[in-house]
C-alpha cells in the first residue's frame, strides 16, 4: 500500500502563502477595528446633541424661549439666563451621571475676554470658521481652571465657561459701521494703562454696541459649552462647542474634523 503525504517543499510553499495572505489581511484588520477616542466622542456628540433638544422640548426647563445661555432674564427658582448653575443642573438632570459639580464659580472668565484665533487678539468674530477656532481655544483654557463639570457614566466630561463668557458672529452691519469707522479716522479707547493713556483702542463706541444677528435675523449669541472625552487636561484636547438660546448647537473646529473621522 502505497502513502500519500507532502513533500517538504509543498509544506514551504504552504507556509509561504499563508505568511503572504497575512501581511494582506493583518493591515485590512487593523483598519477596520474602531477607534475607541472617535467612538467615545460621537457617542458624547450624540448625548449632547440630544440632551439640548430635550430641554428644548421641555416646560420644565425651556423658560421665556431661552436655556439659559442670553443673561438677559429671569428662569424659574431665582435663577437668571447665564446663570452657570441653571444650565448645568438642567443638563445634568437629564443624563446618567458619575459626578455633578454645578457651582457658581465663573471659570476662565479673565482668560476669554477677546476672541483668541492664532496669533490674532481682537474683540469681535467675524465667521464661522473664526467661531469654530475660537470655541476649541477657549475649551482648552478654560480647562485650566474648570469650576463646574458633568461626568457621565460612559467617562465623558461636560464643562462650561461662566456666564458672561457668551460670543457671537458680528453682524454685517455692525462690521461695516466700525471699518467706516476706522476709515474716518474714529477710535475709541476700551482699556488704560497705569499712567491713564490709552493702551487699547477699537472702532466701535461703548454706546454702540455692535449686534451679533446672522443674515436671516436669528439670535445668534451662543454660551462656551465643552466637551472632554479622556479627563481634563489629559491626553485629547476638549472639544468646544456654542449652546444657542433655541437649542442651535455649533461645533468648533475640533469637532467638526472629528465627526468626519467618525464617518469613515
Amino acid at each position: 500500500m502505497k502513502r500519500f503525504g507532502f513533500t517538504l517543499a509543498e509544506i514551504l510553499i504552504v507556509l509561504v502563502i499563508i505568511g503572504v495572505l497575512t501581511m494582506i489581511l493583518l493591515p485590512v484588520a487593523f483598519q477596520g477595528s474602531p477607534d475607541e477616542a472617535v467612538l467615545k466622542f460621537k457617542k458624547g456628540h450624540n448625548t449632547l446633541s440630544t440632551v439640548i433638544k430635550e430641554l428644548v422640548s421641555s416646560d420644565k426647563y425651556y423658560q421665556n424661549g431661552d436655556l439659559g445661555t442670553r443673561a438677559n432674564g429671569q428662569l424659574i427658582d431665582g435663577h437668571h439666563d447665564g446663570d452657570i448653575k441653571y444650565f448645568c443642573e438642567t443638563f445634568a438632570d437629564t443624563l446618567s451621571t458619575k459626578s455633578v459639580n454645578c457651582s457658581e464659580y465663573e471659570a476662565g472668565a479673565e482668560e476669554l475676554t477677546n476672541v483668541d484665533i492664532g496669533n490674532d487678539s481682537r474683540s469681535y468674530i467675524y465667521s464661522v470658521q473664526e467661531a469654530g477656532v475660537f470655541l476649541d481655544s477657549a475649551c482648552l483654557k478654560t480647562a485650566q481652571n474648570v469650576g463646574a463639570e458633568i461626568i457621565t457614566s460612559d467617562d465623558v466630561i461636560f464643562y462650561q465657561s461662566n456666564p458672561s463668557s457668551t460670543y457671537g458672529i458680528i453682524s454685517k452691519d455692525a462690521r461695516a459701521q466700525m471699518n467706516q469707522h476706522r476709515q474716518d479716522g474714529i477710535e475709541y479707547c476700551t482699556e488704560e494703562n497705569e499712567t491713564g493713556d490709552c493702551a487699547k483702542r477699537w472702532y466701535s463706541s461703548p454706546n454702540e454696541q455692535p449686534t451679533y444677528y446672522d443674515d436671516n435675523g436669528f439670535d445668534v449669541m451662543y454660551k462656551i459649552f465643552c466637551m472632554d472625552i479622556d479627563g481634563i487636561n489629559k491626553g485629547e484636547n476638549p472639544f468646544g462647542y456654542g449652546i444657542r438660546a433655541d437649542g442651535k448647537i455649533a461645533g468648533g473646529a475640533r469637532a467638526h474634523e472629528w465627526l468626519q473621522k467618525s464617518i469613515k
